[in-house]
């Protein structure tokens, strides 16, 4: 018999005088528990970069997508859902085509939602409506926790990969005071449990609040419980370009099982014609754009420091102090370079831009296109016009 001890016995029973209920610890040593890779829903590895080296949302887990009102939040999870009812994702589903539970309280089904994943082209078989029926009524709401063993079943049984939850807040039991982290985790922990076990993975849709800084993650509503709870956000966020046309970009703001500092993307919203029995109607669709050099906590910084008049300002005087040193004018590109050493970000810069009147000009074609600001006044002279007088 050997004398080494037995490591995964129970240790340390706390024998009371009722021997029903004993307490007991158990021990595991490191060196038995299987090492596992991390696998991706979502993995934007290019080619030649290190395996799973760009992954974005890991395979069932919680993911988050937040952002304010209007930036295509909704519009972006019909576009993975998509993505995934087609086997089209980049990632561990590729050439795997699964199911989708896509679970909504603000939208239409007939009106929005369904049109939507048609334009994004969802296969409309492997989408599926998620209704409860309790005492015969096919109205009840999906409610967390409650209905979390009945969810792992279905995803079990319809090969779901992904569970849409638009928003993830407003199916929280009704009981459960969403200000309070702790509450809110007892509704989530056993969901996020469950999607491990029955292997598919969830996305949480979820609105920033007007406070909290330039911290995407401190701007989530309820941000108190998901902080811990999430292993991935994709914060949204707009931005006015040089142009004065809106410019959408989306980032990876937390990655708890990958590398942080991938690149943020650009992306449009676009209107789209469906055609219908009755008509056409008109939708919108995300479309993923190259990548970019803004990210959507610069937006936020530059949205933050705008508002206070600390360093907005001082972006303000730099770019106007610039600009008059080379005459009232520059290239754009050298602008931002120059900004980038004094550490202010493009959207900073851009924000200052607005608020100094600057107007931008295209010169040259293709490759050899380039931008230029104008002060107001290089801006008079260069078009030949006056400027406006002032009392």
């Amino acid at each position: 018999m050997s004398d080494e001890p037995n490591w995964r016995s129970n240790v340390g029973a706390d024998e009371d005088e009722d021997e029903a209920v004993v307490r007991r610890l158990v021990l595991t040593p490191a060196s038995t528990i299987r090492i596992r890779p991390v696998r991706w829903l979502w993995d934007t590895t290019p080619e030649g970069a290190p395996p799973t080296s760009h992954g974005r949302i890991p395979l069932n887990s919680l993911a988050i997508a937040a952002g304010g009102p209007g930036l295509g939040k909704s519009q972006y999870a019909v576009w993975l859902t998509a993505r995934i009812t087609t086997g089209t994702l980049p990632g561990e589903l590729r050439g795997k085509p699964r199911g989708v539970i896509y679970a909504a309280t603000e939208d239409s089904w007939s009106y929005t939602i369904a049109p939507r994943l048609v334009a994004a082209g969802a296969d409309m078989d492997l989408v599926f409506r998620v209704d409860v029926q309790d005492d015969e009524e096919m109205h009840a709401r999906l409610t967390l926790p409650k209905d979390i063993s009945l969810m792992g079943k279905a995803a079990e049984a319809y090969s779901v990969g992904l569970l849409v939850a638009d928003p993830l807040l407003s199916m929280i039991d009704s009981g459960i005071n969403d200000y309070r982290a702790a509450e809110v985790r007892s509704a989530l922990e056993p969901l996020v449990a469950a999607a491990d076990r029955h292997s598919f993975t969830i996305l949480g849709l979820a609105h920033f609040t007007k406070a909290g800084g330039s911290d995407p993650l401190s701007r989530i509503a309820g941000s108190g419980a998901f902080g811990q709870l999430i292993r991935c956000l994709i914060a949204f966020a707009k931005q006015e370009g040089e142009d004065g046309v809106d410019e959408f970009v989306m980032s990876l703001e937390k990655n708890n099982l990958g590398r942080l500092g991938l690149p943020s993307h650009s992306y449009e919203i676009q209107p789209v014609t469906v055609e219908t029995a009755e008509g056409p109607t008109y939708v919108s669709r995300f479309v993923l754009g190259p990548e970019s050099a803004t990210s959507v906590r610069d937006v936020m910084r530059a949205e933050t420091n705008g508002d206070a008049g600390g360093a907005g300002s001082e972006v303000v005087e730099w770019l106007q102090g610039w600009l008059t040193d080379l005459g009232g004018s520059d290239e754009a590109r050298e602008i931002k370079k120059a900004a980038k050493k004094e550490s202010f970000s493009e959207s900073a810069v851009d924000r200052a831009k607005k608020k100094l009147g600057i107007k931008s000009k295209q010169q040259g074609f293709g490759r050899d296109r380039t931008s230029h600001w104008y002060l107001p006044e290089a801006w008079a002279r260069e078009v030949g016009a006056d400027l406006p007088r002032t009392a």
